[in-house]
């Protein structure tokens, strides 16, 4: 007789949460956009690295091993797959490299590693082929990246013309409520959300898939740059602060021009501490190609160590990077340990780029390879991405310069906009009452006249019932998702740390806040009661 309770433990096993494997399926979607992102980037990394060990005549096992173990690249997860195919299941390495290709969906890594195993089968030394893989992989990686910001300028152009299209939504709907004041407008104004909505969910989507990978900082939860650490003490204080701000003055009934002046004037020095980060990194990185190939050539054609090849190169022509090698070569000259020295200068660089060189060159220049030719290798791949990174800012630049003044016209076409139809409605309502009063004065008129002030009347009642309450709310709520919206696409497209949001949040939530509350001030300097009522006067 079978088991009721077994029965029960089986129906228990078979139960799933409503939606898990949509979510599952969007969460493995997500995260593999997300490593083809970092993919291209990435593989520069760990080919690089490849490249170094041969120059140091690691052997095949220790080049695997070693590459396995750089857990901040994306890729090594796939050649740490490859070692333990090789290492715990006896199988080749080129076996290995096929069977970890053929259950790679990213099309560049998975080109390599058949390239890699068949030129272990057909006998090509590692040296030989990682440093032509090399030159292939810089080669793909530009490519990938121009196409990238290609893509991404037409991209940025059709966000900012279907910004337009929302915001011209928006204006003619509150025309025709306006106009035609209708009684269930609830519908009317969830669609214009959902239409503004979509757009720039859709717009900052494209930008996200098209945009290259460009991590600027290390992120390493230890040490950072002086900067960093500003930000990472002031937001502990200042986002709370804000939060507490945004809610407290809402629930105040405070104004909403008030609240986003408010956000974007605490934001500020957040905002402006990164962006001077930001700077500095992007300087820094530029600096050290240089740096990186004195370093090796002095070590490497003298034959002298790290202290002695810092004291010999030009500091003074690292304009961004002489204070930190400064230090260095000062600490070093106090016999201090050189892993930690080494540390914490890639600590206060702050830069993810000298992070991931500058470890390539220390670990293969401690292996035993020759510095120089390290060196050479390391500072090429670096110039490459600096180089890159110069062409996407460029772009980046004049996306935001295209986009800011954008903001601050479709923001103030809305409250303009908003305002002048207030002001309309209230003088059309003030007008209807005199005609009311006069056409009661003159009930014992002629016919002709009172059907005249019929027709006005007539005329007028389309402008007499503008709900200026529900609108008002309309329009903040358009304002908030293009400026939520603005802030995600700039920082997208703009790229850095997350503390740019900070930066971006300032500036856009700045102009909405000084729209808001300026433009209503210049509409009532043209636009007034008393001067439509005195426009409409010599037609009673």
């Amino acid at each position: 007789m079978a088991d009721p309770g077994h029965d029960q433990d089986q129906k228990k096993e078979g139960r799933h949460l409503p939606f898990a494997a949509m979510a599952e399926s969007f969460k493995e979607k997500l995260g593999q956009v997300t490593e083809n992102k970092r993919m291209g980037a990435d593989l520069l990394f760990m080919n690089t690295y490849m490249a170094s060990l041969a120059l140091a005549n690691a052997s095949r096992p220790e080049i695997f091993s070693f590459a396995a173990n750089r857990k901040e690249y994306v890729s090594s997860k796939y050649i740490s797959k490859v070692d333990t195919f090789v290492k715990k299941w006896s199988y080749s390495y080129s076996e290995a490299l096929s069977i970890v290709a053929e259950r790679t969906n990213n099309t560049i890594l998975k080109s390599m590693l058949n390239r890699y195993a068949n030129a272990i089968d057909s006998g090509v030394p590692d040296d030989d082929f990682l440093k032509n893989e090399l030159a292939t992989v810089r080669t793909v990686y530009r490519s990938q990246v121009e196409q990238g910001l290609e893509l991404l300028k037409k991209w940025g152009d059709a966000y900012i013309a279907m910004l337009l299209s929302g915001t011209v939504i928006s204006v003619t709907i509150m025309i025709s409520v306006a106009i035609y004041s209708p009684t269930g407008m609830e519908s009317t104004l969830d669609m214009a959300y959902s239409i503004v909505l979509v757009i720039c969910v859709f717009g900052n989507v494209l930008m996200y898939q098209s945009v290259p990978d460009d991590s600027k900082t290390h992120g390493l939860a230890d040490r950072s740059s002086k900067e960093q650490q500003t930000i990472h003490a002031m937001e502990r204080v200042i986002v709370p602060l804000t939060i507490a701000a945004f809610i407290v003055l809402s629930l105040l009934g405070v104004s909403a021009g008030m609240i986003f002046l408010l956000i974007g004037i605490l934001m500020a020095p957040l905002g402006i501490i990164g962006f001077i980060d930001d700077s500095n990194i992007t300087l820094r990185d530029n600096d050290f190609s240089v740096f990186i190939r004195s370093l090796g050539a002095v070590m490497g054609g003298q034959g002298t160590t790290a202290v002695y090849a810092l004291g010999t190169i030009d500091r003074k022509s690292l304009t961004a990077l002489e204070p930190l090698v400064n230090s260095v070569y000062s600490k070093m000259n106090l016999g201090l340990d050189h892993k930690q020295i080494w540390d914490k200068f890639i600590g206060e660089s702050g830069s993810n780029l000298i992070y991931k060189y500058l470890n390539i060159y220390l670990d293969t220049v401690t292996l035993g390879g020759p510095p120089e030719p390290i060196g050479t290798v390391v500072g090429s791949s670096m110039l490459e991405q600096t180089l890159l990174r110069e062409k996407k800012d460029m772009h980046a630049r004049s996306f935001i310069v295209l986009l800011v003044p954008m903001h601050l016209a479709m923001a103030g076409i809305l409250v303009a906009l908003y305002r002048i139809m207030v002001v309309l409605t209230g003088s059309v309502a003030t007008m209807m009452k005199q005609f009311q009063n006069q056409s009661a004065v003159s009930a014992g008129s002629s016919l002709g006249g009172g059907v005249s002030a019929g027709q006005a009347l007539g005329g007028l009642n389309m402008f007499s019932n503008f709900p200026e309450g529900q609108m008002g709310t309309f329009v903040v709520i358009i304002l908030s998702i293009i400026t939520a919206s603005n802030v995600i696409a700039a920082r997208i497209v703009g790229g850095g740390d997350r503390y740019m949001y900070y930066f971006y949040i300032a500036i856009f939530c700045t102009l909405t806040g000084l729209v808001l509350l300026i433009a209503p001030i210049f509409v009532g300097m043209f636009f007034s009661p008393q001067a439509l009522q005195n426009m409409a006067a010599p037609g009673q």
